[in-house]
């Protein structure tokens, strides 16, 4: 099966790719060149020329890309990084969905990355009963919420 690795030279695609590359005809779309020698397209999963090509002729995808700017999504980050965060996240998932559908691509994956903690923890190991900060994408919307402009 051929598979489209979209954030496969972050850290989790990084660590994906010598499993996927075994059993599977590989190809990665990414900002970054990968690590390991493997089919790369270089691009956003934002950008919308990038992901027809990258999604050319393969039967599957999996969507590893989270773009978390500063550990996670918060406060101290600026407009244009919020942004940049929601662009990748939000509409970047999207243009994916949308084109794989388009291209006939009825299989795929999303996964949640370490993003989705926001924050380690400043004790190990973390206990199940102490929940976890919300993942990255829902602080974008609050960040980004009329309420909070002010």
């Amino acid at each position: 099966m051929k598979i489209l690795l979209v954030g496969g030279a972050g850290h989790v695609g990084t660590c994906t790719t010598p499993y996927l590359r075994r059993h599977h005809d590989l190809r990665v779309l990414d900002i970054a060149k990968p690590r390991q020698e493997v089919e790369y397209v270089e691009g956003s999963i934002a950008d919308p020329e990038a992901l027809a090509r990258a999604l050319d002729g393969v039967d599957a995808f999996i969507n590893m890309t989270m773009k978390s700017g500063q550990g996670g999504l918060d406060r101290d980050q600026t407009e244009a990084q919020i942004v940049d965060n929601y662009t990748v996240n939000c509409l970047g998932l999207h243009l994916l969905l949308y084109t794989a559908l388009r291209l006939g691509i009825k299989r795929g994956v999303h996964t949640s990355t370490m993003s989705a903690h926001y924050r380690a923890r400043s004790y190990y190991p973390s206990e199940e009963e102490v929940p976890l900060d919300s993942p990255s994408v829902s602080r974008a919307f609050v960040a980004i919420s009329p309420a909070n402009l002010t």
